[in-house]
């Protein structure tokens, strides 16, 4: 009986036991929820946009107008033989690439036939000179006889010897030609260099056989060289005064440019343009001149070299200088105005660069002007300003 009891005990406890513990576990829940801290709640606050100004002001521009181009000579010469002969000297500077001076016998031909044709040219002139002074004393001898013979009545040519005195005349006038022909033969087989300047190529050597009109070489000056740089018409209008009326073109008269490569510039100026539009570009050249490109410690401006200009043009006075970067479509432009909002408006450029734009109306001193990206906010934003960095 008291065992029977002692189970019934045991059983009743093993059923409360799980009720208890969770009792246990509600009432340390309860505690834990009544007992913990409030949290505040703070309202969410709204961020403007940050965007990135630049205030506008007045200033003076020049225009640049870039072109690209290649050196050229303004004076190529092909020397080509005018007589026939051995070539028996070359100049040492008569070299693809050597420099000469004006003057300079850059190739000698053989020249010992025309030596002696001039000597035979000589010998003739000086035997037709003996004949026509002979022939003017029997002219005068026979203006003699017949004013003692004649009896008064006129001589005809023939009797005063006219014809015969008139053909000696002509018969030193054709030894004449023939010892200045000769004397120029003799010349030419001294090819001197019509100015100075520099070889481009060689095309004959010692010993070779020539006849007149045999190409020599070529050679090219250098005084100067030129550069045609095409431009489109509005490029051209703002150059300045045109350049293609009669008495103009003289070095210095038009505006200056720079030609440049990787490694130098050089300063020329333009001094004409191009007789004609290329009719598929639409574009007209002007050409460059830069004098002496061969003197000064810098690198040589060469002949055939590729080079980029920036050709200075008017000076615009007062009008304000955009960056590309903040122009949008259809030349729109944004600012921020004066209560802080985005307000967009529409530009009349006068010039565009390639990283700026001019602006001449329409825009007044201090608008400040976004250069960061806002296509995506609309007009009226409420807006932030970025304050550019103090320079370190």
């Amino acid at each position: 009986m008291g065992i029977s009891c002692q189970c019934q005990e045991e059983t009743t406890i093993k059923r409360l036991l799980p009720l208890l513990i969770l009792l246990l576990g509600a009432a340390v829940v309860w505690y834990l929820m009544s007992t913990r801290p409030e949290v505040k709640r703070h309202p969410k606050k709204h961020r403007a946009p940050v965007v990135e100004v630049v205030t506008l002001q007045p200033t003076d521009y020049r225009i640049r107008v870039a072109s690209q181009g290649t050196v050229v000579p303004h004076t190529r010469t092909t020397l080509v033989a005018e007589v026939r002969g051995k070539v028996t000297k070359i100049a040492d500077a008569f070299r693809a690439g050597g420099f000469f001076e004006a003057g300079e016998v850059l190739v000698t031909i053989d020249d010992r036939d025309y030596r002696h044709a001039l000597t035979m040219a000589e010998a003739e002139l000086a035997k037709a000179k003996v004949a026509l002074d002979q022939e003017r004393a029997r002219a005068e001898q026979a203006r003699i006889d017949w004013a003692r013979l004649g009896g008064g009545e006129p001589a005809s040519d023939l009797v005063l010897r006219k014809p015969q005195l008139a053909s000696a005349r002509a018969a030193v006038a054709a030894a004449e030609a023939r010892l200045g022909q000769a004397r120029l033969d003799l010349e030419r087989t001294r090819l001197e260099a019509p100015y100075a300047g520099r070889v481009l190529e060689k095309q004959a050597d010692i010993g070779q056989f020539v006849t007149p009109g045999t190409p020599l070489g070529t050679i090219y000056a250098i005084d100067y060289v030129e550069v045609e740089l095409p431009l489109s018409e509005r490029a051209l209008a703002v150059l300045g005064p045109p350049l293609a009326r009669p008495g103009q073109g003289a070095a210095g008269a038009g505006p200056t440019v720079w030609l440049k490569n990787a490694e130098a510039s050089w300063r020329g100026r333009i001094v004409r343009t191009t007789g004609s539009i290329d009719t598929r570009t639409r574009q007209q050249s002007v050409v460059a001149r830069v004098d002496h490109p061969y003197a000064g410690d810098g690198p040589p401006l060469q002949i055939g070299q590729f080079v980029t200009a920036e050709i200075e043009g008017e000076s615009l006075d007062g009008v304000f200088v955009l960056p590309r970067a903040a122009i949008g479509p259809g030349n729109r432009i944004t600012i921020v105005d004066d209560d802080g909002r985005l307000r967009r408006m529409t530009i009349e450029p006068l010039w565009e660069a390639r990283d700026e734009v001019v602006v001449g109306r329409g825009l007044s001193p201090g608008l400040r002007l976004v250069t960061s990206p806002a296509s995506f906010l609309p007009d009226g934003t409420m807006v932030e300003i970025r304050q550019p960095e103090a320079p370190s």
